[in-house]
């Protein structure tokens, strides 16, 4: 009961970007939703084509929500998740010379599920390497 009233206090402490179009090494993340009780939570991230990759953090109350993993791939890209002692860090790539929507899910502890929801954009010129 604990750790589930602690996530669902929880909040996203968004890492990657605060930029408005994405480059080749920062991306956008925008948190879409809050937490449906204890058991669901929403990330939106746009991604520039060929680009870094682009990483978040999620945490309860500044810390590391702990271990994850990818529980649904995305089909255009790459997720991974590490936890560190300060937060569970969740990073996608995408596709070499993919373009357009991609989601995954992230199962955290016992009980959490973030879906992931990506879209992943045409290079600016000049911004990003083909």
């Amino acid at each position: 009961m604990r750790i589930r009233a602690a996530i669902s206090a929880a909040l996203i402490s968004l890492s990657a970007c605060a930029n408005q179009q994405p480059t080749e090494n920062a991306c956008v993340v925008a948190h879409s939703s809050g937490f449906v009780g204890a058991e669901r939570g929403q990330e939106q991230l746009t991604v520039a084509q060929n680009g870094a990759p682009c990483v978040f953090a999620a945490t309860i109350r500044r810390e590391t929500m702990g271990q994850g993993e990818v529980v649904t791939a995305p089909a255009h890209g790459t997720a991974a998740v590490r936890a560190t002692t300060e937060a569970t860090l969740i990073s996608y790539t995408p596709a070499r010379g993919y373009v357009g929507a991609d989601r995954f899910d992230v199962g955290i502890g016992p009980n959490f599920v973030v879906t992931v929801l990506v879209q992943v954009v045409p290079a600016v010129a000049g911004s990003v390497k083909p």
